[in-house]
């Protein structure tokens, strides 16, 4: 009767024990695992792999990619940390890695170049203070980027150039005051530029270039040749010789201050000498701007002189040794 009892006391304790392991497999084949994830942190846990770890959810797997970039987890790493907190999973997908991107906020590209720019205009000494950099990144963009949530700021920790080239490699901490902060790389050109005026209109001749038709283009540095017209100054009030066309860089030689006194039309000379005040009719041989010297005939006299253009059809004559010149007597 005793062996009876004894007998039926193991077969209950081995059916529970197998009840027990049965429900424990239920509980690990709900957790799923996932075959691409992406976290905000710095690091990944099972509870970011699987639909359902449970109270190992908070266990960390591996440290997460820098925000922005992808990383790997591979299957053997995570079984292995599965297990031993108590996770039985198993591949029944055949997955051979996890894909894990790090979500993260990216640093305003004008926030990299300009830091870029700083940092080899400290590093070059032949560079004038007042010399403007263009960065242009090797993948057209820099794709820095900082976890969610943290400044988007960044500094160059370092930095190496060609000077001939311009080419440059650079390694930057973002956020900039984080110093456990992974360290990125990225790589470019930077040269010398400058902004040059350009049309935003076509002129022709007899226009006057106004402020509101003239815009800003920004150019390498070596493509802006000593007559090329930088300043608004030299543009505005000025007349084109030629037609020009919209938003391409002028030299100076393409202007011309506006013609007030047009060949062969009749002008007024003016010779003024204390409160003495002299004016006769002649006819312009050439024509010209405000401030131009040019040709005037005196048709009383048949004579040529010298006048200095004031403004339309006006022109001042100059006595040289005190005399009056004949053309402007009665």
């Amino acid at each position: 009767m005793f062996l009876i009892l004894r007998h039926a006391m193991r077969i209950q304790v081995a059916a529970l024990t197998a009840a027990i392991t049965m429900g424990g497999v239920a509980t690990a084949d709900a957790a799923a695992l996932r075959s691409d994830v992406t976290v905000s942190g710095n690091a990944v846990t099972l509870g970011d792999l699987f639909d359902d770890a449970g109270t190992a959810a908070h266990i960390i797997v591996s440290d997460a990619p820098a925000p922005g970039l992808t990383g790997d987890i591979s299957i053997s790493r995570i079984s292995l940390v599965a297990r031993r907190n108590g996770l039985a999973w198993h591949n029944t997908s055949g997955l051979t890695h996890v894909t894990v991107v790090r979500a993260g906020t990216a640093v305003p590209e004008i926030e990299v170049s300009t830091a870029i720019a700083s940092a080899i205009m400290a590093a070059t000494p032949s560079f004038a203070p007042s010399t403007r950099l263009q960065v242009d990144f090797a993948n057209g963009a820099a794709g820095v980027q900082v976890g969610t949530g943290a400044l988007a700021t960044v500094k160059v920790e370092q930095i190496a150039t060609n000077p001939r080239t311009g080419a440059f490699d650079a390694l930057l901490r973002a956020p900039a005051d984080d110093p456990t902060a992974v360290l990125r790389r990225v790589s470019g050109r930077a040269y010398p530029v400058m902004d040059v005026p350009v049309l935003t209109r076509d002129v022709t001749p007899g226009d006057v270039v106004r402020s509101q038709d003239i815009d800003w283009v920004r150019l390498p540095a070596t493509r802006v040749s000593q007559n090329i017209i930088t300043s608004e100054s030299q543009l505005v009030g000025m007349s084109p010789r030629h037609s020009l066309r919209t938003g391409e860089p002028l030299r100076n030689t393409d202007v011309q201050a506006p013609l007030v006194v047009a060949k062969g039309t009749q002008v007024d000379m003016t010779y003024v000498s204390g409160s003495l005040t002299l004016t006769a009719r002649g006819r312009a041989l050439q024509s010209g701007a405000i401030g131009d010297t040019v040709d005037i005939l005196n048709p009383r006299s048949n004579r040529t002189i010298q006048g200095t253009v004031l403004g339309p059809n006006m022109v001042r004559v100059d006595v040289l040794g005190g005399s009056l010149p004949s053309e402007l007597k009665s």
